[in-house]
């Protein structure tokens, strides 16, 4: 098995697509017993845990016991096993809660590398290649079709937005912000060969339909906005964005989904190589967009 620092996200998620051959998943939403089985591992939902914590993991004799927090809702909770089954498949250390601080919790730009990791794996397997890929032939940008693969896969709007944008054949965008800051961005792959970057860390700007949603209370926005809005590239100056957000009040969020006006993108063929300016991020990694909370053992 390979050390804790040979673990990326590249080989979780060659790993989850091993897994989920082996499982012989076969149909969507995926039969989460199928996965437990392979990791010699028990569920069981529990009222005590306390509202910030979802999951955590226990070693018993030859098997593991996971508990969930019976609050969470159910894509949550699917999310939430996944998520501990890739701490024991990956042979991951968890995170003690006292490790990170009280207000480390709830602060997603503080979470070990370890826990984005198996949330990587946990999406991979929630939401798997094979099926998406097809799914994603009949893709249209916005929240209404990432509502529809949520919901045919169980899984959180959050987490499949991010693996849409991922996946997305048309340019688009995903960005999650926590507390009015970018926290993570997943792009498509003609976002990422046309050199579409946002800054993690960067606060929300507020003539985004996202800011303005924020600012006004509305839990919904939908418009168009210049590009420059979101990013400093040069080449997007005269490229206009149609961007949707959702507001998810419960964890302090933001959900964003950004793509070109009528598909209006910058010339590839004046595009150099290797032409990213000092003032753009290289690829960011595919992240699920879960925030699931570590803690004490194998608890998140």
């Amino acid at each position: 098995m390979s050390s804790n620092n040979e673990i990326t996200d590249g080989i979780a998620i060659v790993r989850a697509r091993s897994l989920v051959r082996d499982c012989g998943i076969t149909t969507v939403p995926v039969d989460i017993d199928l996965f437990l089985a392979a990791a010699k591992a028990e569920v069981h939902a529990r009222e005590e845990l306390p509202p910030a914590t979802s999951g955590m993991t226990m070693p018993l004799g030859d098997r593991n016991v996971i508990l969930i927090n019976s609050g969470d809702s159910i894509e949550r909770q699917r999310f939430t096993v996944l998520h501990e089954i890739a701490h024991i498949i990956l042979n991951l250390p968890s995170h003690h809660a006292h490790d990170l601080g009280g207000a480390g919790l709830f602060n997603y730009a503080r979470r070990p590398p370890e826990e984005i990791i198996c949330d990587t794996f946990a999406a991979e397997c929630l939401l798997p290649h094979e099926f998406l890929r097809q799914d994603m032939k009949d893709a249209l940008p916005g929240f209404d079709f990432v509502a529809r693969i949520a919901e045919r896969y169980r899984a959180s709007l959050a987490c499949t937005a991010s693996r849409v944008a991922f996946n997305a054949p048309f340019a688009c965008a995903y960005v999650l912000s926590q507390e009015r800051f970018v926290r993570f961005v997943a792009c498509s792959q003609k976002l990422r060969d046309a050199r579409f970057f946002i800054s993690r860390g960067i606060q929300i700007p507020a003539a985004s339909i996202t800011g303005q949603s924020l600012a006004s209370g509305q839990s919904t926005g939908s418009g168009v906005v210049a590009a420059h809005t979101w990013t400093n590239a040069d080449r997007f100056s005269d490229v206009d964005l149609h961007e949707e957000a959702r507001i998810a009040g419960t964890w302090n969020q933001a959900l964003t989904l950004l793509w070109p006006e009528d598909g209006d993108m910058p010339d590839q063929r004046d595009l150099p190589r290797n032409s990213e300016s000092e003032d753009e991020e290289p690829l960011l990694k595919e992240l699920d967009g879960i925030l699931p909370w570590p803690g004490r053992r194998r608890r998140r």
